[in-house]
This record gives structure tokens, C-alpha cells and sequence, in this order.
């Protein structure tokens, strides 16, 4: 391996530097907070002629993912960003790239909807559009993740779009200290894309299309691929290890302290920090707890799961969520998980905790209150299955009485 430089980089610049690494050809993009800085970043390094790629300037999010349909049918590497509103405005394209299994990389800074800070609302409401999904917690993963992800939506036993989801704000404007890996040895990691077919050569007039199935064959055969994702999301996180010394878990997962935990929280991107931390104060109180971080929300990682709890034996799982099901009123990730191990013998207690929405902080003595909650339900077999952060302004029919 090639010494590696060390910087002080956000995670958007993180994310820009990788794609510049990753050798793109092809990139299009709408500014819209706060993914912005990353293509304007790219398109600096265009300019400066330290990229050789072409920079679409768009109109706008929808138009966006159709250039990328049509640069990835003509079997070239590319890249997007968007989050919040923009990547919404794309929906009926992200549904169409995942149909056209085009291998496309979009960076997500995720955001409310109502508000620019983060929460997961853009991305959970597209998490039935074929797109695989994984989350970071810092620059230094938002990097070698989309490094990865070029590499994983780009196997032939995949071929998948894919989004490198990260804090809006929290991850994305904050800086921190990155090992950047030199050309060479990410050359070594990802090789030149090869496609699976070109089915648009813009030297010839013809479009070039593979058999199409019918729709019930064609979503069996997604599904496979998203099957299929998980070894390969698996065999990228090692081969990135083994050139780079750096690895995440298995690729879909990353456990802390968890080997003789009676109760444990599984968080997702940044809050795991902090989730650490609390770990080790309760660990040093002498409670017995440990923490799951989850990377892969698509695949959802059903199969690691179930092998945690039946080597474990987790008497209590909470799931912390910067995101909620209205209707069913508990977050997305609690759903899949509480179904993952529905048909286990020796099933855990299961508490869901909703917060953070909005972007609004995620304390060290919120995560306390969690894991109390969550050892509480492994001692006594009680359950308060969903629990709100950040409702402190009162009741609805109270703040309309003023109007």
C-alpha cells in the first residue's frame, strides 16, 4: 500500500475526493442544501483538469436521474448527489434506473423534508425504489464507502444503483482527519467499469436493449441482485480492508461491545458515536450493554441479525431512528428488524426510540435514557415499544388554541 496522505476534510468533500479516485466519467447535478459542495467540489476538480469527466449542468433533480439513465446505458461510470426535496423530485427516475439496472452511485446527505438539517425522511420514502442503501457515521467512512460502492453496484451479479447515505450538516459540513488513499492503490481496488452491456453507442444510430422480462421475472430477478448485494457488500468491505487496513464490521453491520450484552441499541450513521460512548460509561457502571451499528438498510441484513441473537442472546434490542411510519407509528428500521426475528424462539424484547427528526440534537443523556429504557424491558419483560424525543412543545389542540 502507498503511504496515505492525512487531511481535514467534510464529508462532502470526503465524497467528492473518492469520485475523483474513482475515475467517473459522467456526472449531472442540481445544487440543493445541503448537498451542494459535493459537485461543486467535482466540478473544481474538472476545471482545474484534475478529473477527466463530463459536468451536465442540469434544470433539475427529475432531468438529473434521466442523464444518468441515459450516460449509464452508454456503459460509463457515474455519479450524483441530491438529498431532501431533490432526491423526492427524482422518484419517478429512481425507479427507472433501478428497472434499467444501471449501476448508478448518488451521495445523500440526508435531510428533513420540512427543514435542511438531518433526518432520514428523503430516503426512507425511497427505500422501495430498487436503490441498495448504505449509511455512514464520518468522512473518513463517506469515502472509503463510496470507493466501495463503485465497486459493489458495478458487479455483474449485482448491477444495482446504490446511495451513500451521511447526516446532513452533522457529517456533511463537518470536518475531520482523512487518510486518502493514493491513485494507484485505488486503481488496484477498482479497476475500469465494465458493463454488463452497452446498449446505447452514440457512434451508432441504433439502440442496443437486452431481452426484457415481464414485470413479475423482472422483480424477482431485483430482488435476487439485492440478495446477491449483501456477499458482495461483504467481499468489498474485506478487499478494502486488506488494501486500505480499514474495514466496517462485515459491510452490513458493525457490533461494539456486544459479547455478553443482555441488552443492546442499534443506531445508524452518526449518533453511533455518541452511542459508543454511552457504551462505555453504563460499561464502566457495570451494565451490561452493547450497540449494533447498521450500514446496510438495503439489503436489510435479516440473516445478521438473527445470528447476533441466536449466538447473544440479547434479552432486549431498541432501535434508534431519526425517522417514523405515520400510521404505524414506529421508524422503518424497527419494522424490519422486529419482522427479521419474528420467527426466532428466543426472540428479544423490542423497543423502538424516534428522534432526532428535524435535525434536532442527539444527546449523550438521550441515549442514556434509551438504554435504561431497553435493560429495564430485558429485566422485567416489559415493553414500551415506541418512544418520542422532542415533543416537549405539548399537545396539538394546546399550541392551536392560540389561533
Amino acid at each position: 500500500m502507498v503511504k496515505e496522505k492525512i487531511d481535514f476534510l467534510t464529508g462532502n468533500d470526503a465524497i467528492a475526493y473518492a469520485v475523483k479516485l474513482a475515475r467517473v466519467k459522467v456526472i449531472a447535478a442540481y445544487p440543493i442544501t445541503p448537498q451542494s459542495p459535493v459537485t461543486e467540489k467535482i466540478s473544481e476538480y474538472i476545471a482545474n483538469g484534475e478529473m477527466d469527466a463530463e459536468f451536465i449542468e442540469i434544470e433539475g433533480e427529475h432531468s438529473c436521474l434521466a442523464a444518468m439513465r441515459g450516460a449509464g446505458a452508454c456503459g460509463v461510470r457515474i455519479f450524483t448527489a441530491t438529498c431532501g426535496p431533490g432526491l423526492m423530485y427524482a422518484h419517478e427516475n429512481l425507479e427507472m434506473v433501478h428497472r434499467d439496472r444501471i449501476p448508478l452511485v448518488i451521495a445523500v446527505p440526508n435531510r428533513s423534508y420540512s427543514s435542511l438539517f438531518a433526518d432520514y425522511t428523503d430516503s426512507m420514502c425511497e427505500a422501495t425504489t430498487g436503490f441498495i442503501q448504505l449509511f455512514v457515521e464520518s468522512p473518513q467512512e463517506a469515502l472509503d464507502t463510496t470507493l466501495q460502492a463503485f465497486r459493489i453496484a458495478e458487479d455483474h451479479r449485482v448491477l444495482m444503483p446504490l446511495m451513500v447515505l451521511y447526516d446532513g450538516y452533522v457529517t456533511s459540513h463537518t470536518g475531520a482527519t482523512v487518510r486518502l488513499p493514493s491513485q494507484e492503490d485505488v486503481d488496484r481496488f477498482l479497476p475500469p467499469f465494465k458493463p454488463y452491456a452497452v446498449r446505447i453507442d452514440p457512434s451508432r444510430s441504433e439502440f442496443i436493449q437486452w431481452d426484457t422480462p415481464g414485470v413479475p421475472l423482472q422483480e424477482m430477478e431485483h430482488e435476487q441482485a439485492m440478495t446477491n448485494a449483501k456477499e458482495v457488500i461483504k467481499e468489498a468491505n474485506e478487499e478494502y480492508a486488506e488494501i486500505f487496513g480499514r474495514r466496517y464490521g462485515n459491510g452490513l453491520i458493525e457490533t461494539y461491545r456486544v459479547e455478553d450484552a443482555e441488552a443492546a441499541l442499534v443506531t445508524m450513521a452518526s449518533m453511533t458515536g455518541t452511542a459508543r460512548h454511552v457504551v462505555d460509561i453504563l460499561r464502566d457502571k457495570g451494565e451490561r450493554v452493547g450497540l449494533i451499528k447498521l450500514r446496510s438498510f438495503r439489503p436489510f441484513p435479516a440473516e445478521d441479525f438473527i445470528e447476533l441473537q441466536e449466538k447473544h442472546g440479547f434479552k432486549a434490542l431498541g432501535v434508534c431512528e431519526r425517522d417514523v411510519t405515520h400510521g404505524c407509528n414506529y421508524g422503518e428500521v424497527y419494522g424490519d428488524l422486529k419482522a427479521s426475528l419474528y420467527d426466532l424462539a428466543d426472540r428479544p424484547k423490542m423497543l423502538n426510540f424516534i428522534l432526532g427528526l428535524g435535525g434536532s440534537d442527539i444527546r449523550v443523556q438521550d441515549l442514556q435514557f434509551a438504554y435504561q429504557k431497553v435493560l429495564e424491558a430485558a429485566r422485567t419483560g416489559r415493553v414500551e415499544k415506541q418512544t418520542w424525543f422532542g415533543h416537549e412543545i405539548g399537545a396539538v389542540e394546546i399550541r392551536l388554541a392560540g389561533f
